[in-house]
């Protein structure tokens, strides 16, 4: 499955570069690893390489030269991390190849944004999410769920996102769950996998993890009076 990502994802990004490039880039870097994407990067002379879980690494035109760490942008006087831009880049185009996917949606009636969270049921962070999702309605923040059962796909707890899935009423069987009440066993064609081989393709370790429009994420929960400052003055 990633490396079906992998290809369609270089071939979207890199079609125009010569293929050298590439082959340079496998030789210095270490044998095995995945390359997701590469460009020239806002750095003069080095190209960006987003490499396995979404990290970047920036390497030298003459290839000489690899360094890791983030890198501050101070254009305009207005500090930004170049990383989080090509790391966002990712987001965007992973979440474009899980659109249709189904999602557990808790839409807002006066929507003004969408979060896309990647959620497991057991967490105790994603159940205080969960319990004040009226507070993120009510602000017009909408919220798309992806399951990412944290211990992986041979647990109780994807067995119970699964019967969530399945379910006739997904959205009152992932609130069951996450108020720690039980829900009809059940089976079904679902997504859970390939959300969770995806999430961890964007260095997902932790939930619930927020992914918002532009590709930025956000690690862990965040009330819904702060969320909206963050979406809306960045």
């Amino acid at each position: 499955m990633k490396k079906i990502i992998l290809m369609l994802f270089a071939a979207s990004l890199i079609w125009a570069q010569q293929p050298s490039v590439l082959e340079n880039l496998k030789k210095i870097l270490p044998q095995g690893l995945n390359i997701n994407f590469y460009e020239e990067s806002e750095i003069e002379n080095f190209y960006v390489v987003n490499v396995a879980n979404n990290q970047i690494l920036y390497v030298s035109n003459d290839f000489k030269y690899v360094f890791a760490g983030d890198v501050i942008s101070l254009d305009n006087g207005a500090p930004s991390s170049l990383n989080e831009l090509y790391q966002a880049k990712l987001v965007k185009q992973v979440m474009s190849l899980l659109e249709d996917t189904t999602t557990i949606n808790f839409t807002a009636e006066n929507e003004k944004h969408l979060i896309k969270v990647f959620t497991d049921i057991s967490c105790g962070y994603c159940r205080l999410l969960h319990s004040q999702i009226d507070d993120y309605l009510a602000l017009g923040i909408s919220i798309e769920y992806y399951g990412f059962p944290r211990d992986g796909l041979q647990t109780k707890v994807f067995e119970d996102m699964q019967s969530a899935w399945c379910s006739d009423d997904p959205k009152l069987s992932i609130t069951k769950l996450k108020a720690g009440d039980d829900v009809e066993e059940k089976t079904c064609q679902n997504p859970i996998q390939m959300h969770y081989e995806y999430g961890q393709l964007l260095g997902i370790t932790g939930t619930p993890s927020i992914f918002l429009s532009n590709g930025q994420k956000l690690s862990g929960y965040i009330p819904a009076s702060e969320l909206i400052k963050i979406i809306e003055n960045g």
